[in-house]
């Protein structure tokens, strides 16, 4: 999930540019040594209603922008412990709110649109209040399924108009080659995605239907690397050091004094960690069908610190 600018149809056609390449010399050698985990952090969701010494609601707007590419309106009503599973449960009802709540009704925001105005959904987001750096962040979840759903677990930071983020996954409409609605892929097609400094690099796969059961999604971030798992399972990896053609430079191959491309595309500052569900608007809207399964189950969120 991005906050203002995403362009979701684009994310896996987009790719790393290295038209100019900055060279960057090593260090050290690789640390590739076994790293243990801490648990650091961890809401397994047990209560009667979601902490909210830990988590948050969207702080920079409750509602979405018209250039989103979704349209809803964030609250914690939409989330609700259950059984130890947290649910977030977006919905079709019309509300009118302020996009903003800490501005003023009238203000005109960057969208063209006036702070206050009518949102046709809600749904649920919620971040940390703490941020976390290098280390491990998993979820164990069942997203639901129904077209136009939008549902990311991520983790996103940004430090002096640098965004910083890093998507676990996130699932939306999927098209086939012609850039038509495929019901068939839906809830199949996960998309992990990195943002650094306004530059992206996407990448996906098609696996079963993660609608269907929890399954556990996780992300391994560390000082020159970033790996992404799905039931323990290695589904992308990418590095801080690249080739001259672009390609990753694995941890062994990294030796100190040897000159590296710097990858323009890696976090570096610490960030939140976020849940939400989104609801996609125009050709990738809502139809009669989607919001009869809507609730996105988080069995767990976790996150652990390395200690070597």
């Amino acid at each position: 999930m991005k906050k203002y600018f995403l362009l979701f149809a684009t994310v896996c056609t987009c790719q790393l540019s290295f038209a100019q390449k900055q060279k960057v010399v090593a260090k050290s050698n690789g640390d590739c040594s076994e790293v243990k985990w801490e648990l650091a952090f961890e809401d397994n969701f047990d209560g009667r209603s979601l902490n909210t010494k830990i988590w948050t609601n969207r702080g920079y707007a409750q509602g979405s922008f018209d250039n989103e590419g979704s349209e809803e309106y964030y609250t914690f009503d939409n989330i609700r412990l259950e059984n130890g599973l947290c649910k977030i449960t977006p919905k079709k009802e019309t509300v009118v709110r302020k996009a903003v709540s800490w501005k003023p009704d009238s203000l005109k925001l960057d969208d063209g649109k006036i702070n206050t105005r009518t949102y046709n959904y809600t749904s649920g987001w919620m971040e940390t209040i703490e941020k976390f750096h290098y280390g491990k962040y998993e979820i164990r979840c069942k997203i639901p399924k129904g077209k136009s759903f939008w549902p990311a677990f991520w983790i996103y930071g940004e430090v002096n108009g640098v965004n910083n983020e890093i998507d676990v996954f996130e699932f939306w409409n999927p098209q086939n080659m012609f850039g038509k609605y495929s019901p068939k892929k839906l809830s199949m097609i996960h998309h992990m995605t990195v943002h650094y400094n306004k530059k992206m690099t996407g990448k996906s796969y098609t696996g079963p239907d993660y609608s269907l059961d929890f399954h556990t999604f996780s992300v391994v971030w560390d000082s020159t690397k970033i790996e992404w798992y799905v039931d323990g399972v290695v589904k992308r990896v990418m590095t801080k050091y690249l080739t001259n053609n672009g390609k990753n430079v694995a941890c062994k191959d990294v030796k100190a004094s040897r000159t590296y491309i710097l990858n323009p595309i890696f976090p570096e500052s610490p960030m939140v960690i976020l849940a939400n569900i989104a609801v996609q608007t125009g050709k990738n809207s809502p139809d009669e069908n989607t919001f009869k399964n809507a609730d996105y189950e988080i069995d767990y969120i976790r996150y652990y610190k390395p200690v070597k």
